[in-house]
């Protein structure tokens, strides 16, 4: 049975007298979700309200999380001067503190949905909590005693009033359920705030933004924000900023109309991007380049179905490696023309061009090549080496094409003995976009990326790069396009004018790129598992492509992996989704779709 919303139950535990709304319960037939790589994912109404508790409750934690990370600093506090009249504690005059909600499934379709968790610095949720999260979000019992004890183990109490300024943005995508997810997670997020007597604490509803929206305005300290026009403005002015500096150092020439000759189409997956994108479309035009929205929002029927990542979008080329099924029927008016195609969310992409039903990809290891061309670029041109070693972080996952690691290792190779002052290192990181940002602290410049388009540049401002940038006009621009990487969760619309500037700058096409190295052929399969067998597939703590459960499976990988001379393959249970992920790769496209479907069929066989 479902609780009502504004039901609250009092509970005296361990001293503390709590009293918080319950919000929605768990409805009959939940399974316990998992914390995946970002958050929580799964369909919305099967079970019916399968989604609303475990927003409401997320929004009971991100209420408290600050003040039981520093209970004694922000909440606990009991000196004379720092408590006003009725005993509230007096912390108005400190800086605000910040946190952040995107209320989203990403690549998922429309009838799923989701929410990722972030810091005040843009980042993901930081590990050591998310198991406190999935522990309240299962939690079967009143809410009420699930929060008395979260409140007792990080040492809150007694409650009393407290001021201390802290605010939580949410914003959300274009699912029809998002916009009554917000509202629930508002509404837990009160809750816990009424219970603890936070009477600085506010939700800041952005409405309908990209997931890397959210994370440039708590990196960018926009805490006056009350949309997405603040992170618009700032990021065109950085990438304008990039492109004056580039032509005053000779290396842009600017342009007087766009060419025809140069479309760039935009696949929006009919997600939250299309929203956003054409406001950049000066940007492009300001390279000569010919933007076109489609796969859009805005031209979807009012009421109608919502195709969002139905058969469009980044997900679905790369994962079916043919273009979106409107550009299919199209015929031959797309052939050759490139597309820049987005995930749900936006903070994902790829490039495509389309030939008579087949396409050419430039995938994410593709961009990272391009990056890591273009700061070579830059850096070579220094006035002088840096002051002190530079280290620059080349991130990848196992994804990543074995073509494509080697000729990083081989460009590695080269920079290290060309370009003074900076040390370039490449990394093999666990599947998982939070798997790279846990290394991103270990180098002065962090370039990473997967294969699916889900990847940034994250600079470390303290490093010789940012030193006496006047004196030195390339770290000056150094600067400005650190700007334009802000969100630190990967930005396809940030990402896609850098890549198109770093491609007119150093005079190099889509094709060009394509012709760095010869992919080995690879297959990505999403094999769907009951959700009751969710359990039985577990990957190896430490590497996520090796299976721990079921060992028989593991070892049908490795033995049919062995007959095929320089082929990979693993399986790789997702962390938001009841399915597993297979991928494989060889020589020939024939030995990667027979390895494949080998162990698919193996896999659906042990079910």
């Amino acid at each position: 049975m479902l609780n009502t919303t504004g039901k609250s139950h009092g509970c005296d535990c361990h001293g503390l007298e709590v009293n918080i709304r319950e919000g929605p319960g768990i409805p009959e037939g939940y399974l316990d979700l998992d914390y995946g790589t970002c958050g929580f994912r799964g369909p919305v109404d099967t079970p019916p309200n399968h989604l609303d508790h475990v927003v409401y409750r997320c929004g009971v934690l991100l209420a408290a999380l600050p003040f039981l990370r520093n209970p004694n600093g922000l909440y606990n506090t009991t000196d004379e001067e720092d408590s006003i009249e009725g005993g509230a504690v007096a912390l108005m005059d400190r800086p605000v503190i910040a946190a952040g909600v995107v209320i989203t499934a990403s690549h998922n379709p429309a009838q799923d949905n989701g929410i990722k968790l972030l810091e005040m610095d843009g980042n993901i949720l930081v590990a050591e909590w998310e198991k406190e999260c999935t522990a309240l979000v299962n939690f079967r019992g009143p809410l009420t005693v699930a929060v008395c004890q979260l409140l007792h183990k990080y040492g809150i109490g007694p409650l009393r009033r407290n001021r201390a300024p802290y605010k939580i943005f949410i914003g959300h995508d274009t699912r029809s359920s998002s916009e009554h997810l917000t509202q629930l997670f508002i509404e837990g997020a009160k809750a816990m705030a009424d219970a603890m007597k936070l009477e600085g604490t506010a939700c800041v509803n952005v409405g309908r933004v990209t997931t890397p929206t959210v994370g440039f305005l708590l990196n960018q300290s926009m805490f006056d924000a009350t949309d997405d026009q603040p992170y618009i403005e700032a990021l065109k002015e950085a990438f304008f900023n990039s492109l004056d500096l580039l032509e005053q150092l000779g290396h842009f020439t600017p342009v007087k109309k766009t060419d025809p000759k140069l479309p760039l189409f935009y696949d929006c997956a009919y997600g939250v991007g299309g929203c956003v994108m054409f406001k950049f479309f000066d940007c492009l035009r300001a390279l000569g380049i010919l933007p076109h929205l489609c796969n859009s929002p805005q031209s979807l029927e009012e009421g109608g179905e919502n195709p969002l990542n139905k058969e469009c979008g980044s997900n679905y080329v790369l994962s079916y490696k043919k273009p979106p099924a409107n550009v299919v029927e199209a015929g031959t008016i797309y052939d050759d023309k490139w597309f820049c195609t987005f995930d749900g969310d936006a903070d994902r992409l790829a490039y495509f061009s389309p030939n008579k039903g087949s396409v050419r990809i430039v995938d994410g290891v593709h961009l990272l090549v391009i990056k890591m061309k273009f700061f070579a670029f830059i850096l070579s041109r220094l006035k002088e080496p840096p002051s002190e070693p530079i280290r620059f972080g080349l991130l990848i996952n196992p994804y990543a094409n074995g073509s494509a690691r080697k000729y990083i290792e081989k460009m590695i190779k080269e920079y290290n003995t060309t370009i003074a002052g900076v040390k370039w290192n490449l990394v093999i990181c666990r599947v998982g976009i939070k798997h790279m940002q846990a290394k991103v602290p270990n180098y002065d410049v962090a370039l990473f990326y997967e294969a699916n388009g889900h990847g940034n540049v994250v600079f470390n401002k303290k490093c010789a790069l940012f030193k006496n940038p006047e004196k030195c006009p390339y770290k000056k621009l150094i600067e400005y396009i650190a700007v334009m990487f802000s969100s630190p969760l990967g930005d396809a619309m940030n990402n896609s004018i850098f890549i198109e500037m770093a491609l007119k700058v150093m005079r190099l096409t889509y094709e060009d790129v394509r012709q760095y190295y010869d992919e080995l052929a690879y297959v990505n399969l999403s094999v769907r598992i009951p959700t009751s067998k969710r359990r039985m597939f577990k990957a190896t703590a430490g590497n996520d492509i090796i299976l721990e459960e079921p060992k028989v499976l593991q070892k049908f990988i490795e033995e049919e992996t062995a007959k095929v001379r320089g082929a990979r393959a693993f399986v790789r249970p997702s962390g938001t989704e009841s399915l597993c992920r297979v991928y494989a790769e060889a020589p020939t496209e024939e030995e990667a779709q027979k390895l494949a479907k080998d162990i698919e069929a193996y896999l659906l066989s042990l079910l």
